[in-house]
């Protein structure tokens, strides 16, 4: 059974599920939103142990969001990290002013934020403490930068997963275009066909007509040529008639 369940707000999908991975190791459960306004409503629904907000969202930000739940008797008692890339001091102390149980680097080194969770979870009397836990989260995250590459690793391959999955999008949407060119391809062919197959239609109605007309010009050739053998023999006629007068 899961030690606790674990609320993450961050409208990345990359950050979420870096972190979701992480939480596993701690043997926690955990549920992603995008919004400040998403991760309200499951408060309300659900019962959470920990709770990871990003500051820059869509909507309420961050600080915005961990003033109406420490202001919320039902959920003021919940642990809320600021999980965010910014780690000014001045941010911390504003986190901490907010009551924020301290403040976690989106970079962190995989194996310190367990230990912190860890340390959270093995002294859950401690939990309404927040100066004591953002000391043990500030601490512990800051003072290490010799392990930030396997949390980077991490980014990578979270980061090659995702582009995986776009690669397979992309080459489901190249099939899908691939078969409309196709289909399109196939329309274009049958109607060019069938332009083919009406101008054959139309040029042997031309040549028919043609035909016809050529046979009527024969009729009216052929009665031209009887007219003119009969003339001829009237002419021969009429030759003769006059040389037998003039014998």
């Amino acid at each position: 059974m899961a030690r606790g369940h674990a609320l993450i707000v961050d409208d990345s999908s990359t950050a979420r599920i870096i972190l979701a991975r992480l939480l596993e190791r701690a043997d926690l459960t955990s549920q992603g939103v995008a919004t400040a306004e998403e991760g309200l409503e499951k408060l309300r629904e659900q019962a959470f142990d920990l709770i990871f907000l990003d500051h820059l969202l869509p909507g309420m930000n961050g600080f915005e969001a961990l003033e109406v739940i420490k202001a919320d008797p039902d959920l003021r008692h919940i642990p809320v990290f600021m999980y965010t890339s910014q780690s000014a001091e001045r941010y911390r102390q504003d986190a901490k002013v907010r009551g924020a149980a301290g403040v976690i680097g989106k970079q962190i080194d995989r194996d310190q934020l367990l230990t912190t969770i860890e340390a959270i979870l093995d002294d859950a009397s401690t939990l309404p403490s927040l100066p004591t836990t953002d000391n043990i989260a500030g601490e512990l995250i800051e003072k290490s930068y010799t392990r930030r590459l396997t949390g980077r690793l991490a980014t990578l391959e979270v980061a090659y997963e995702e582009t995986h999955d776009e690669l397979r999008h992309l080459r489901q949407s190249m099939a899908l275009m691939e078969a409309m060119h196709q289909e399109n391809l196939d329309k274009q062919r049958r109607r060019l066909n069938w332009l083919a197959l009406g101008s054959v239609a139309g040029l042997a109605g031309v040549v028919l007509l043609f035909s016809l007309e050529l046979r009527d010009l024969s009729v009216v050739f052929d009665s031209l040529n009887g007219q003119l053998a009969v003339m001829q023999d009237i002419v021969s006629s009429l030759v003769e008639l006059v040389e037998v007068e003039r014998q």
